[in-house]
């Protein structure tokens, strides 16, 4: 137990650690952060704007809880408030992982669902990015593990248990949309078929509303903000959501292969994405699941070992596990359908793999415990190496090149201005952090800063490198206060610069 403690705490510190130093200058970040950053500057609480001043694509749930934070915590920290609400849903999806882990399969299950979720390349990198994949993840696990609950203990609905599906999947809703449905609702339907096949009771549905309910408060969110702005529509609706389905010449988003999470995932989820089929293997043949099948054919065809797993759980699974398969391939599957990808959509899919690795492991031990002690040993040994070895490696190299640069820059440039910050405009240079960094409320575009400069009304102004040399005649005459020159993932080097001193 003392190791398995040492093990969490482990996984604490790295997601604490591993996306030092802090910024906002890749992934999105900046336009996550400026959601709630626009709450709190322009009180604009239902409907947000990019950095750039674009309509923001996402509902505000994410918005709503980083801005109460900053408001809690006396207007200071955005750091903290934009990082910890991610932090802590990785804490809570551990500690539901624990649980659930250890009573499919005692401690081992446990400590195999938690170094599975807190022990990859994917999962340290999340738990502290300004991002809202982390918090959506939470809400679609709330949702499953809710049914997982009621198939293990075998019990039926309550109207508290109807209610809390309600809010797990509005919750959703607010943060990310209907993309919920896509990892829940085929696992659903799935495992209602198997029911129906096993003539057994389907104890996974509760009923129509908890589940269609918070899309009608989404759709009205959304309707709103297609009354109020045609641009909603386009970027929300066009772009964002349907955009996601196009293909061909015609394609909004990169495209990708059917394949591109199954090859990802194998590569991002290392070692578990072996251990995985590992320990469905040793099911099977534990169960006897394909008898009819000759070695050779067992060893190379992983068709024969697919039909067979799910044929043989199909029949033999305890319901909970079947959900749990259903679950996790319905949401991975019905993803990979989609045409537009990117490897951080298929995360919410990761936390009921780690309970299906658990109690498939249980299956297997029970069947034939033969080396699978030692399997899962070596497993938690070699992504504690692996995972603590990248995460460091990208820390050290996140140091080295100076990632934090432009967040220093930001805190001089607020402190030259701290007397007249009404006096400091900001042109955007695509690093769109900087808005933030500085302190300002929002870009200011490049003509009107020359304007606002040459007729007085502002002294400080940040600005990129190329728009100074395009700009430079323009401002003259001006000081060269502060500067901070272009560096690896970011779009450019800054200039600070101040109205000469009058003698």
């Amino acid at each position: 137990m003392k190791r398995t403690a040492l093990l969490v705490a482990f996984i604490v510190a790295l997601f604490a650690v591993r996306n030092l130093p802090w910024h906002l200058d890749d992934l999105d970040q900046a336009k996550q952060a400026y959601t709630s950053y626009e709450m709190i500057g322009q009180g604009n609480w239902w409907f947000q704007h990019t950095p750039t001043g674009r309509v923001a694509t996402k509902p505000p749930l994410a918005g709503w809880v980083s801005a109460t934070l900053y408001s809690v915590m006396g207007g200071h920290a955005w750091d903290l408030a934009w990082r910890l609400p991610p932090f802590l849903c990785a804490l809570v999806l551990l500690r539901m992982l624990w649980k659930s882990g250890h009573a499919l399969a005692g401690v081992t299950g446990a400590t195999l669902a938690v170094a599975a979720f807190g022990l990859n390349a994917t999962t340290p990198r999340l738990a502290t990015l300004v991002r809202t994949d982390m918090m959506l993840t939470l809400f679609i696990f709330l949702a499953g593990w809710l049914v997982f609950e009621k198939l293990r203990r075998g019990e039926p609905w309550t109207t508290r248990e109807r209610w809390l599906l309600f809010a797990a999947v509005l919750a959703s809703m607010l943060t990310k949309g209907p993309i919920a449905y896509a990892f829940l609702l085929p696992g659903l339907a799935a495992y209602s078929a198997i029911a129906r096949r096993r003539a057994a009771p389907n104890l996974a549905w509760c009923g129509w509303w908890p589940w269609f309910a918070p899309l009608g408060v989404f759709v009205l969110w959304a309707g709103i903000g297609i009354r109020l702005s045609p641009e909603f529509y386009e970027q929300v609706v066009l772009k964002e959501f349907l955009g996601r389905f196009t293909v061909g010449e015609a394609a909004v988003h990169n495209n990708q292969s059917v394949f591109y999470y199954l090859l990802q995932g194998a590569k991002f989820w290392l070692p578990w994405s072996v251990l995985l089929p590992v320990v469905a293997f040793h099911d099977l043949r534990g169960a006897g699941a394909i008898e009819g099948a000759s070695r050779w054919r067992r060893a190379v065809s992983f068709l024969v070992l697919v039909r067979a797993r799910i044929r043989h759980l199909s029949v033999t699974a305890r319901p909970a596990t079947l959900w749990l398969v259903c679950w996790a391939a319905g949401g991975f599957i019905f993803m990979s359908l989609v045409p537009s990808k990117r490897f951080d959509r298929i995360f919410p899919v990761l936390p009921p793999l780690c309970l299906m690795l658990a109690a498939l492991y249980a299956r297997a031990a029970r069947a034939q415990p033969c080396r699978l002690p030692q399997l899962a040993t070596a497993a938690v040994t070699l992504a504690i190496l692996f995972s603590s070895g990248y995460a460091g490696s990208k820390v050290v190299v996140g140091y080295r090149t100076h990632q934090g640069a432009l967040v220093a820059f930001g805190g001089r440039v607020r402190e030259i201005a701290a007397a007249h910050p009404d006096r400091l405009a900001v042109v955007n240079a695509k690093d769109e952090g900087m808005v933030m960094y500085t302190d300002a409320t929002r870009f200011t575009r490049a003509d009107d800063a020359v304007e606002l400069w040459r007729v007085g009304r502002i002294d400080w102004l940040v600005l990129g490198e190329a728009a100074l040399a395009k700009r430079s005649a323009e401002l003259e005459p001006f000081e060269r206060v502060l500067e901070v020159p272009r560096l690896p993932e970011k779009a450019s080097g800054h200039v600070l610069l101040a109205r000469p001193q009058r003698d």
